[in-house]
């Protein structure tokens, strides 16, 4: 080693746990979304919705920066990524040209809305996207 001390690393992903009163919550172990590839090493802020007989999922997860993931199941235990049809990537400048972090997806009306935190964990500000076709 050249004598550098290296600063320790974060290593999380979402898992699974069950609660029958939405305040005291039972963990199970069971991992929903795992890491893509060795560089990922966050994935964190889950916002799940169902809609029909199946579950969706946004979320963030990190490698080099943290970008927003997409996931869908039919039981909300069993997951499969869909990252790349997520529809919403970091602009080419401005305040969410570096990280798109910790979604929280809601209906308003017919229209399927994100929120979503920019550049610095949103000290750069934060986002409202629309759904289109989705």
């Amino acid at each position: 080693m050249d004598g550098r001390r290296r600063a320790p690393k974060h290593y999380y992903h979402i898992k699974y746990a069950e609660s029958h009163d939405g305040i005291q919550w039972t963990p199970t172990g069971v991992v929903c979304i795992d890491y893509a590839d060795a560089a990922e090493h966050a994935i964190a802020r889950p916002c799940v919705i169902k809609e029909g007989n199946r579950y969706r999922m946004w979320y963030c997860h990190r490698g080099e920066r943290y970008r927003i993931g997409y996931a869908e199941s039919r039981d909300g235990i069993s997951w499969i990524r869909y990252d790349e049809d997520v529809g919403i990537g970091p602009s080419s400048e401005g305040w969410d040209a570096e990280m798109l972090a910790y979604p929280w997806v809601f209906r308003h009306g017919d229209d399927l809305l994100m929120l979503y935190n920019g550049n610095g964990y949103g000290r750069t500000g934060i986002g409202l996207a629309t759904l289109i076709d989705g």
